[in-house]
């Protein structure tokens, strides 16, 4: 594995299980009479640390994968093949300081933000409401938030009948060189099917694009 997929296979650890993800930040703990002790020296060293998990083999080295949270932010460090205890903890600290000092997360936009009212065609409205799936937060450099750019994209033409919930299009968020977010977007309320004379205008209409 590299060290991005660790990254990222811990990011979806968080995110998808969350009270088995509590157990990372025992310091210790007591199984049949015997005292474990937690190998991640981070957890002693600075109080926002709670995991995650350490390893050693003779050819991948010490090997750290650590994570933090300070004022609601959330960072994940990857160190592999250093050459002792103290050397992985160091590093590791090293990244996530270097993160936090450097980096805010940011939201761009939220889950009920409006981001567009496309035709709808078949339909008892003639227009859908589009919204971001959920909240779209975006790490990116401190103080470069003001710079993010965002663009939608639907799944046109789009006849009803229209699910509530129902995934439309997309947004995407750019720091100005590279899409950073995706998220989809989705109908706010439902359009239900419209009448027979709706339906057959509007069929004309979708025959003659």
């Amino acid at each position: 594995m590299s060290a991005q997929d660790i990254a990222t296979l811990s990011q979806v650890l968080i995110r998808e299980f969350p009270d088995d993800y509590k157990w990372y930040s025992l310091r210790e703990f007591v199984w049949n009479g015997i005292k474990q002790q937690n190998r991640n020296g981070l957890l002693a060293r600075d109080p926002s640390v709670d995991g995650i998990k350490t390893g050693h083999t003779e050819t991948a080295g010490y090997c750290l994968v650590g994570s933090a949270k300070r004022e609601g932010m959330r960072l994940i460090s990857v160190v592999l093949g250093t050459q002792s205890f103290k050397a992985r903890e160091d590093a590791s600290a090293a990244l996530l300081n270097y993160g936090f000092t450097f980096f805010e997360s940011v939201k761009a936009k939220g889950k009920g933000d409006v981001v567009l009212k496309p035709e709808v065609y078949k339909g008892e409205e003639d227009r859908v409401t589009l919204v971001p799936e959920h909240d779209v937060w975006v790490t990116v450099g401190r103080g470069s938030g003001a710079a993010l750019t965002s663009a939608a994209t639907v799944k046109e033409p789009l006849i009803a009948p229209i699910a509530a919930g129902q995934a439309l299009g997309e947004l995407t968020v750019s720091d100005g060189k590279d899409i950073i977010a995706r998220v989809p977007l989705v109908a706010k309320t439902a359009v239900p099917e419209g009448g027979w004379w709706t339906r057959t205008v509007d069929g004309i209409s979708l025959w003659m694009r």
